[in-house]
């Protein structure tokens, strides 16, 4: 008897241990799409866009939005500062009701860098980290990590004072979405940063922020939406309250 409780015993620690090493074997063996595949990293590709702008005017006292249409257009491949392959993109404005080709006139540059786990973008002298390996639901990372401290210190705020510290975070990966009555498949929506306080501005005598940053991309094609907010409502002091900062609004049109 004795016996054969040694031997259940120690089948029983055989098929614990077995388990055990199971678990701690299991690895995430799905396959994820590389970032590049959701730019199109081709010359003569290019993305048309609606621009919203939204601005701050009579001393922060008045909203106005102003839009146009954009047009990206990947110009060829070029190096970027640290000697990496690079592709440079022109963007192109125009009035949002001209259908003239002519019209077109350029606007900023900036460059797209395609790596093997990331895609960058280098702007304006600014440099962020896009999208991530894995390219999975929850997954985070610090895509501002080589910001400056204050990249928009041209404006008097503290809405964007931690920039370099947000985490990207990927969302509704996979999903399906419409823009201007078109459909776009294998989307990934990319979250920096979604805060407010004191918004709708209820209390005048308060400050009030708005601090949103979110780009959604489709496979194959690249950036379909992005939508930026970041502005400070400052308290009146001697005369009206004011905002001060900015906002920007991208959505899709058409591609090629």
């Amino acid at each position: 008897m004795k016996k054969c409780f040694t031997l259940i015993q120690w089948c029983a620690c055989l098929l614990f241990l077995a388990v055990l090493n199971s678990c701690e074997k299991k690895t995430d063996d799905t396959v994820y799409d590389k970032p590049a595949a959701y730019a199109q990293l081709e010359q003569g590709k290019y993305i048309i866009y609606q621009l919203d702008s939204l601005r701050f005017v009579n001393y922060g006292l008045d909203e106005l939005i102003v839009s146009y249409q954009a047009k990206d257009v990947v110009e060829g491949v070029t190096t970027d500062q640290l000697g990496r392959q690079a592709w440079r993109v022109q963007r192109y404005l125009r009035d949002i009701n001209s259908t003239n080709e002519n019209d077109w006139k350029a606007n900023i540059d900036y460059e797209i860098v395609p790596g093997d786990n990331y895609l960058e973008i280098y702007e304006n002298n600014l440099r962020f980290i896009k999208l991530q390996s894995p390219m999975k639901e929850g997954f985070s990372w610090t895509g501002n990590g080589y910001l400056p401290d204050e990249p928009f210190n041209q404006y008097e705020f503290t809405a964007a004072m931690n920039i370099h510290l947000w985490d990207y975070t990927y969302e509704e990966a996979g999903a399906t979405i419409e823009l201007n009555g078109k459909n776009y498949d294998s989307t990934v929506t990319v979250t920096q940063v979604q805060d407010s306080s004191n918004v709708p501005i209820l209390n005048p005598d308060m400050i009030a922020q708005k601090t949103v940053w979110v780009e959604k991309y489709a496979k194959n094609i690249g950036l379909i939406y992005k939508e930026v907010a970041i502005w400070e409502y400052q308290p009146p002091v001697t005369n009206d309250g004011q905002r001060v900062g900015f906002g920007i609004r991208l959505t899709i049109l058409d591609h090629n």
